[in-house]
């Protein structure tokens, strides 16, 4: 009877066992430019959600469930980011899907998947818009909360009241960040001397420089809000001093890359720029973020965009535990109820209504070639999600 009642055991265990590893997993499609101007935050987004995926299925999964990722380089596409949404979801048939931290990939990719009834999460696409328009959820602050604090900064902190603006007409992002800009320095009691445009193509920026430098010349302006991508913001900037423009530079999140530095050299150098959260925050769950973002890839994370992609994986996670099922019908319920959310780039909650999270914004300077805190901001003032096309 002993061994019959052992063996009993035995067999239960391992059937617990067996089901457990052959649990369903939870599939969650991930789409990021992994090779063009955006590679340089997308990929460490992207790395975040591995990491963090990697932490839910060594805890057990999400309902006893592992997390399966299927990811795809859209390439900075559009043909290849449609195809790619549509695949994920008929043949791969993924419960949300996580992508991009730019905000022209997110409005060619969240409709396609709302139009199929399944969440999208942007880790870092920051236009505050992208909700009512896309139907995606941010994991970020919108371009509204990041503008506000850089003109607070620069006027209550710095006495800096005229500034330049220089947008990137051809993207989204810089259109949206550059206009809440100047409604912040507008409230703030500053003035937008003049605006200067370009687009994402352009290598060139000498007649842009030779206007400000007439302007600074003179003294009509004491900074400029430059309007940035990833992949051209070190550029400019190199191109800004070495044109013998001395005023500060300003920029947004698009500037939070190794590349302003690799690019700009010794120009990135007094660079202030806003991004999501500092990476040199002794906070123990930042800290312990960046240790084991060290062990799995080798490096530490390269910019707040790890820490968005990892947080965004994490609140997709929490939305299933809370509503009980991956049904991607379910699923916003469940991200409709989070409040508090202790996330790597701050506490995350969504009142009712929205989906876009009120965090604060972290003001970094580059000095040395390292980027510093210079302090948070919960922006006093918000400018009109509507300012915005």
């Amino acid at each position: 009877m002993k061994r019959l009642a052992l063996l009993g055991v035995a067999v239960l265990l391992f059937g617990l066992v067996w089901t457990a590893c052959a649990a369903e997993p939870i599939r969650v499609g991930v789409v990021m430019g992994l090779t063009g101007p955006w590679a340089s935050i997308d990929t460490p987004a992207l790395n975040g959600v591995k990491l963090a995926a990697e932490e839910i299925n060594k805890a057990g999964g999400v309902l006893g469930r592992p997390i399966e990722l299927k990811v795809v380089d859209t390439k900075a596409d559009e043909g290849e980011t449609v195809a790619a949404v549509i695949r994920l979801i008929e043949n791969e048939k993924v419960s949300a899907l996580i992508g991009y931290c730019d905000t022209h990939w997110v409005n060619i990719a969240a409709p396609l998947a709302r139009e199929y009834g399944v969440p999208f999460i942007t880790p870092g696409a920051t236009h505050p818009r992208i909700p009512e328009r896309t139907g995606a959820w941010l994991a970020c602050f919108g371009d509204n909360a990041q503008a506000a604090a850089i003109a607070e900064y620069a006027v209550k902190d710095l006495g800096l009241k005229r500034g330049a603006i220089w947008v990137d007409t051809a993207v989204d992002f810089s259109v949206a960040v550059c206009a809440y800009f100047a409604d912040a320095l507008k409230h703030y009691g500053g003035e937008v001397v003049y605006e200067d445009y370009f687009e994402i193509t352009w290598t060139d920026f000498s007649s842009m420089v030779a206007r400000l430098k007439e302007y600074q010349d003179q003294g009509k302006v004491d900074f400029v809000y430059v309007g940035a991508i990833p992949d051209n913001c070190g550029v400019i900037v190199k191109q800004i001093r070495d044109g013998g423009v001395t005023i500060p530079i300003f920029g947004e999140d698009g500037f939070d890359t190794p590349l302003l530095v690799q690019t700009g050299g010794a120009a990135a150098e007094g660079v202030v720029f806003a991004t999501h959260m500092s990476l040199e925050d002794p906070n123990p769950v930042v800290q312990k973020f960046k240790s084991d973002y060290q062990a799995m890839f080798g490096n530490p994370p390269e910019n707040a965009f790890a820490a968005l992609g990892y947080d965004a994986m994490k609140l997709l996670a929490k939305a299933i535990e809370i509503v009980g099922t991956d049904d991607p019908k379910k699923i916003p319920e469940g991200l409709a109820q989070i409040k508090d959310f202790q996330g790597v780039s701050g506490t995350i909650s969504y009142e009712a209504g929205s989906q876009v999270p009120n965090k604060s914004v972290a003001v970094i300077e580059v000095k040395n070639g390292k980027f510093v805190t210079v302090k948070q901001i919960a922006p006093e003032y918000l400018p009109d999600p509507k300012i915005a096309k």
